[in-house]
């Protein structure tokens, strides 16, 4: 464990080879998730450098939806990110090896600034052997530590990265600022802490955390933390403007009607806190055991709970102690008091206490929060675990076995997750195994197993995974009955494997239920019903669709249609296509429609009446003065019935006129 010739750049190197070591394997990997929004399908990135005045102008969804969207509380404004994206863009184009090149260089540039960081942090509490070992195993432990790989391997993560490059930039600037007393180091450290904040807004913790490192691990500095508090405050106050222009302010009310972006839809009060209390819970565990992985904690992979619940007792228990060593050490500057406000501080944001995230938690929320637990646990593995065991022989060999267990473990963890984010197919299809209950990764497995059925053309492997694709749709509508896209998807799966009606119908209609103006499921009973070939079954699904239609004109136009000329029942083709022209009494396929019913059952007259007005708002229609002929003829108005199919003739010469009666 002598790391006294060991340079500064040998340990760069390391670190940095480490970094492709665990994610080299993503460079091919596609784009996957948000990575829509934040860039294959974002304007703004997509016009390159010419975009980033709109990135910095308008919030983070823009660029994909085209207006103002907060589907969570607070909005987003994230520009930082989204610029990066944008140069990339401009140098070369929708290339995903590009894109994750630059992530993982990211990453490593981070890990080699947290390396800096802990240096000069800790240099007044360590000797130098003990704090380059500190050092690098805190780094080591941040960088192998499975819980990041969402960060990294999916490219729109890199607003976490950012932020982090940012902050560490930030504090090791405010940290020279302290020790050498030059006022362009806060300055610098305030300029970057912006940066930080402009990356993503979880940065603001370390508004707390920042000063209160001086407080910790330097002396009586208080002209300096007090310097440092005003600084970081008015960047921090100037971001607040800006954003508050851009997005409006912050607000503690979720914006979501729907369980999906706001998880506490349907909670009690008492639910809700105990629920969020479970997810505290979930996140120690993950920082000691981060296995099982998922993009999907969203309802119900994490289920509403009450007090009594025997993880929620122990979350509470354990946060109050938590809570107490860490006030109870904050005088006495105590390392694992500082470790524990740290997480706390970078949890809050996202903890749902403060306000509804739009879900209950998500493995990338503890990007952050993650350093507090490699602090304390390298602190304890260097420092007080010789305290422990008397035996420095021994002490080192137990070190050496944990450390070699611990890096070996959760490398491979890492490098295994990876592969999970190689496509949205994957990882959709692992993580609805994983998230059993998680109506999200259950939608999205579905609808792309669907996608990759429509691709093949062998009838068996076709079958084969549109069946996976229902077993994904169905179970995620038994998760939430009222989750549109399952059901949608569901009613398309089924038209694709069986063309039969019902099925897929059940499925839009219940949509329709829920959301009676839903354009998808609106669209695709049109579809379903106009390609139904029993003519008594397509009425049937006409007058089922009716109630819901805003089109309810056309639809008695169709039926209409299949009445007379399928059906040859003229009496009720008559009656709707009489609807339909109460209620689109300007539409010419209507009156034609509507004209040859009448002739058709012998009413002449009004045949006449309805095409003699036609005319007048259709002047140019041949057809209507065709059927205006055939009438006049019938009725022994012979001389008008030349004039009315002359003028047909002249508005299309192509017409036989010698195919129309004399």
């Amino acid at each position: 464990m002598k790391l006294k010739n060991l340079s500064r750049k040998y340990i760069y190197a390391i670190l940095f080879g480490v970094t492709f070591l665990l994610y080299g394997n993503t460079l091919k990997h596609e784009f996957v998730l948000d990575d829509a929004i934040a860039i294959t399908e974002n304007t703004f990135v997509k016009n390159g450098l010419r975009g980033i005045p709109d990135l910095l102008k308008n919030e983070s969804m823009v660029g994909f939806y085209g207006s103002q969207k907060s589907l969570v509380s607070g909005g987003r404004y994230r520009p930082l990110s989204y610029v990066i994206f944008a140069v990339v863009y401009e140098f070369f184009g929708e290339n995903n090896i590009a894109f994750h090149l630059i992530a993982v260089l990211l990453y490593g540039l981070s890990i080699i600034l947290l390396y800096q960081l802990l240096l000069l942090l800790f240099k007044e509490r360590l000797n130098d052997q003990t704090l380059t070992l500190f050092a690098l195993i805190c780094s080591l432990l941040y960088l192998i530590h499975p819980i990041h790989t969402e960060v990294v391997a999916n490219i729109k993560g890199l607003d976490e990265t950012m932020a982090f490059i940012g902050l560490l930039g930030s504090w090791i600037l405010l940290l020279k600022y302290v020790d050498h007393k030059k006022i362009l180091h806060l300055v610098a450290a305030a300029v970057v802490f912006f940066l930080a904040l402009l990356s993503k807004e979880t940065a603001i913790t370390f508004l707390a955390v920042m000063p209160l490192s001086i407080y910790f691990f330097r002396g009586n500095f208080k002209k300096e933390l007090t310097l440092s508090v005003v600084g970081l405050l008015a960047v921090s106050a100037l971001w607040y403007i800006i954003r508050g222009k851009i997005v409006g302010s912050f607000t503690i009310d979720s914006v979501a009607d729907n369980l999906m972006n706001d998880p506490f839809l349907d909670a009690s009060a008492s639910e809700k806190y105990a629920t969020i209390f479970y997810t505290l819970w979930k996140y120690i565990q993950l920082l000691f055991f981060p296995h099982p992985l998922t993009f999907d904690y969203y309802p119900k992979h994490i289920p509403l709970v009450g007090f009594s619940h025997p993880v929620v007792i122990l979350s509470i228990v354990s946060y109050v102690f938590l809570g107490i060593v860490a006030a109870a050490g904050l005088m006495k500057k105590n390392i694992y008091a500082f470790g524990i406000i740290l997480y706390l501080s970078a949890l809050s944001i996202s903890s749902n206490l403060i306000f509804s995230i739009g879900v209950f938690m998500n493995e990338r929320f503890l990007f952050l929060p993650s350093l507090s637990f490699c602090i304390i646990v390298a602190y304890f593995l260097v420092v007080d675990g010789k305290k422990i065991i008397k035996s420095t022989q021994q002490y080192q060999q137990l070190f050496t076995m944990i450390l070699l267990v611990v890096i070996g473990l959760f490398g491979l963890k890492t490098i295994d997750r990876n592969k999970d984010w190689k496509n949205n197919l994957t990882l959709a299809t692992t993580d609805a195994e994983t998230s059993i209950n998680g109506a999200k990764s259950q939608t999205m497995a579905g609808g792309l197993l669907l996608e990759e059925a429509q691709k093949v053309t062998n009838p068996l492997e076709r079958k084969q995974l549109i069946d996976r694709s229902v077993m994904h749709l169905k179970r995620a509508v038994s998760i939430y009955p009222d989750y549109i896209d399952p059901k949608l998807l569901l009613g398309n799966a089924y038209w694709e494997a069986t063309k039969k009606a019902e099925p897929a119908l059940s499925q839009y209609f219940s949509i329709l239920a829920i959301n009676p103006s839903h354009g998808d499921a609106n669209q695709n009973i049109q579809v379903v019903i106009n390609q139904l070939t029993d003519p008594k079954e397509k009425i049937k699904q006409w007058e089922r669709y009716l109630p819901y239609a805003s089109n309810a004109g056309n639809i008695h136009l169709l039926m209409g249609n299949v009445y007379g000329q399928q059906l040859n029942d003229l009496p009720n083709a008559i009656l709707s296509l009489q609807k339909a022209q109460q209620l689109i009494p300007n539409n010419i396929d209507v009156l034609i429609s509507l004209s040859t019913a009448y002739a058709l059952s012998r009413q002449f007259e009004n045949s006449i009446a309805l095409l003699e007005k036609g005319i007048i708002q259709f002047p140019k229609s041949e057809q209507l003065f065709i059927n205006l002929g055939l009438a006049y003829s019938e009725v022994g108005r012979i001389e008008e019935a030349r004039v009315a199919f002359d003028q047909a003739v002249a508005i299309n010469p192509q017409l036989n006129r010698s195919q129309f009666p004399n």
